[in-house]
């Protein structure tokens, strides 16, 4: 019987004492590899790779009917990635050449020695297990996305139960991120080594596997699991957050949304869709989370409740121009829901509703400045790191687009849109060039208006940005790497960034961390 993951051998020798020999040597060597068959020629080799398709091939040079060079000609013809080791008695140079131009690898001279084979199996497990590696990937893919695996599925996988954990870094995105965005996140995903945390996760023989999904802030994480307790997917599951976001540092939530119970190979489209619904409906912005499936389908549709006197007030406000009022009015319902943390769904749902809400109680509502609100908003929710931030800049966002019929100074109005402009984007490659070409303004006027009413030019305002966002990962995670902290802030050169915080500070970053220890 074979054994399960196991990888099979097929042995050609024409002498059976020896044949005896490198099956019982193979076997114990490396209980992974299985002799499932075996020939003394090499007519007989070759109908039975025919038959069986065997990882491996072992076959001696010297063979009736048909030599090890030939055999392996055919087998090369046939399945191209069937690993073969030619075995000779003699040391001769020729067929070591004629065994390289048809693509062998490995060459043992008989008798083999334990640490030879050894280190050939080795290798060619090595190879296989990144062969697999690829192929389940590349079929588990395709589950995911709904389309049949043009290739053959691997009883391994076909047999097998797993676990689907959707993992997202931060908030979700209903656009399409900018490169900034991005790398941005994509450097979050490379501070993560799967394999040693995966290992304390998963039996000794469990495997696993991220793949990408269609959000680039969104990952699969799949594991094998032949059992799981009952009430254990979520601590499992706690664990694998736990880990993850250890190795965010900080910098981000992570929300992770998975099963109940292992499923089979044929639900794994179900349940990927049913996990990207469950996060979508169920995502707290700026806030880790655990969300499980189904736990969000009784309420799909859910906004969060606007009282009837709250209603009436803004609407009140709007119609007689109280702006003053309809600020404080939003500021204490934005307060309110702090205070009781909304699925992002649910924020950008009702967002648009009272966005709607007010510009219908104009008398001349712009279809185009609510629909560049409604695009503030999905901008604001996705890219929100703190959830001060998130309420604040909701409500700028509002604001600004009032009809306020008081003079206001245009240049007022620059600066309020530059500052909210930087703060936004403070971590991404600004200069006074790119602000003047993004707003449609002269460089020295940008400067001069900004300095105005800021009291500082916009790139040491940005600088400060930086500075302040670098100190607080230092002190929130102070083992994170100054070069992934530059990073992130916005510096691609760590020493530049070094000296930019020396100069803002007074301390270089070494040494802003240790007055925080002191």
């Amino acid at each position: 019987m074979l054994r399960p993951n196991a990888y099979t051998v097929v042995v050609a020798e024409d002498e059976q004492i020896i044949l005896e020999h490198i099956v019982e040597k193979v076997e114990r060597t490396d209980p992974g590899f299985q002799v499932i068959a075996t020939a003394m020629n090499g007519e007989d080799a070759l109908e039975l790779v025919k038959r069986h398709q065997p990882d491996i091939l072992f076959t001696d040079v010297k063979m009736p009917l048909m030599d090890g060079i030939e055999l392996t000609r055919h087998v090369k013809k046939l399945y191209p990635e069937t690993h073969i080791v030619i075995l000779s008695g003699y040391d001769n140079f020729t067929y070591a050449r004629q065994a390289l131009k048809l693509g062998v690898m490995d060459y043992l001279l008989k008798p083999m020695t334990g640490e030879s084979l050894q280190d050939t199996l080795d290798e060619i497990k090595s190879k296989l297990d990144q062969r697999n590696q690829v192929q389940e990937r590349n079929i588990l893919t395709q589950d995911l996305n709904g389309l049949q695996s043009s290739r053959f599925v691997p009883a391994s996988l076909e047999n097998g139960t797993y676990m689907l954990y959707l993992v997202c870094l931060g908030n979700l995105y209903r656009y399409a991120a900018d490169d900034i965005d991005a790398q941005y996140i994509n450097k979050l995903w490379g501070l993560v080594d799967w394999a040693p945390f995966m290992a304390t996760q998963l039996e000794p023989q469990g495997k696993w596997w991220v793949i990408d999904d269609k959000r680039y802030n969104v990952k699969f994480l799949i594991t094998t699991s032949e059992h799981l307790p009952r009430g254990s997917a979520v601590h499992r599951a706690t664990g694998i957050q736990d880990q993850i976001t250890a190795y965010m540092e900080q910098a981000i939530p992570v929300t992770l949304c998975t099963h109940h119970e292992p499923v089979p190979l044929r639900a794994l489209w179900e349940t990927a869709q049913g996990l990207r619904r469950s996060l979508d409906k169920g995502l707290i912005p700026c806030q880790s989370s655990i969300i499980l499936l189904h736990d969000t389908d009784s309420t799909p549709n859910r906004t969060i409740p606007l009282a009837p006197i709250t209603v009436n007030a803004i609407e009140m406000y709007v119609k007689q121009r109280k702006f003053d009022l309809l600020r404080l009015e939003l500021s204490r319902l934005f307060e309110e829901w702090k205070q009781h943390p909304h699925t992002q769904h649910a924020l950008e749902k009702t967002l648009i509703q009272l966005t709607r809400l007010l510009f219908e109680a104009l008398d001349d509502p712009s279809r185009q400045t609510v629909s560049a609100i409604e695009s503030g908003i999905y901008h604001i929710a996705a890219t929100a790191k703190y959830t001060d931030a998130l309420y604040e800049n909701m409500l700028r966002l509002i604001i600004r687009h009032l009809p306020v019929h008081k003079k206001t100074d245009s240049a007022e109005e620059l600066y309020i849109l530059l500052e909210e402009y930087i703060r936004l984007h403070f971590t991404e490659a600004i200069n006074v060039e790119h602000l003047a070409d993004k707003f449609q303004f002269n460089p020295s006027y940008i400067i001069r208006v900004f300095k105005k009413y800021k009291g500082v030019p916009p790139l040491q305002y940005l600088i400060s940005l930086r500075i302040q966002e670098a100190k607080r990962l230092i002190e929130a995670k102070p083992s994170m790497d100054f070069k992934d902290i530059s990073e992130i802030i916005g510096y691609t050169d760590q020493h530049y960034f070094s000296r930019v915080f020396r100069n803002v500070t007074g301390m270089t970053p070494s040494e802003y961390r240790d007055s925080i220890r002191k």
